[in-house]
């Protein structure tokens, strides 16, 4: 009896072990490469430039999926990272591969995938909001912050600009059936083509409806609509 309870503590050891392990294992930079140091959270050139690289500066507590313990994340949108800070205030990039593809913001349930999609840069694997999602249809929208260059003036009558961090228009995706994430259509032809065998039930919608394909609230909308067709 004692030795049967020598080996079930034995186990038991190893197990915790093995889990302690694993979770180390995802959070430690050295050992996996989960997470990774990045040149640009200590540049101090980029840290004087006008502007930011953050829709949100704040560290928000967030569930990454195959991690168990939760994280405190913020997302780069200039660099499309997920940056994560540490309990000893350092601060780390998470890689970007599955199965740490979905995470979800504690505070608001909102969530980053990252995943496949496509637009006139090409193909391009990064994260996106989602902001609706069901087994067929899903829509998600890209947020991108950009180096606008500094100007020189040419003129005595111009003025110089310097080098500064401006956030774009938003872009959104559609993603059916969980293929690769496509432009959402610019227009209500577009998106009437796209649905082919539902074009006239899309058409009396829209009609009935006055939805801009411009306005996130109306996309949100419309893309209800058609996960329920």
């Amino acid at each position: 009896m004692k030795k049967i309870t020598v080996n079930v503590l034995f186990l038991f050891c190893i197990v915790l072990n093995s889990y302690s392990q694993g979770y180390l294992d995802k959070i430690d930079p050295y050992s996996t490469g989960v997470l990774y140091r990045s040149t640009d959270l200590n540049n101090p050139v980029l840290a004087k430039t006008e502007g930011t690289h953050y829709l949100n500066k704040d560290f928000q507590l967030a569930e990454v999926s195959d991690v168990p313990k939760k994280l405190m994340v913020r997302y780069n949108a200039v660099t499309d990272t997920l940056e994560i800070q540490s309990e000893g205030d350092q601060f780390f990039s998470l890689t970007k591969k599955a199965p740490y593809n979905t995470i979800t913001m504690v505070s608001n349930q909102n969530k980053l995938k990252l995943l496949n999609y496509t637009n006139k840069e090409g193909d391009v694997y990064g994260y996106l909001s989602e902001l609706h999602g069901t087994s067929y249809l899903a829509l998600y929208r890209r947020d991108k912050i950009i180096l606008q260059k500094a100007t020189e003036a040419r003129t005595s009558y111009q003025q110089a600009k310097p080098a500064k961090f401006v956030k774009t228009n938003a872009e959104y995706y559609l993603s059916l059936e969980n293929k690769i994430a496509r432009p959402m259509p610019k227009n209500k032809k577009e998106l009437q083509d796209l649905f082919p065998m539902k074009k006239e039930k899309i058409a009396v919608y829209l009609k009935k409806n006055t939805f801009s394909l411009k306005e996130e609230k109306s996309i949100i909308e419309i893309a209800k609509f058609l996960s329920a067709l």
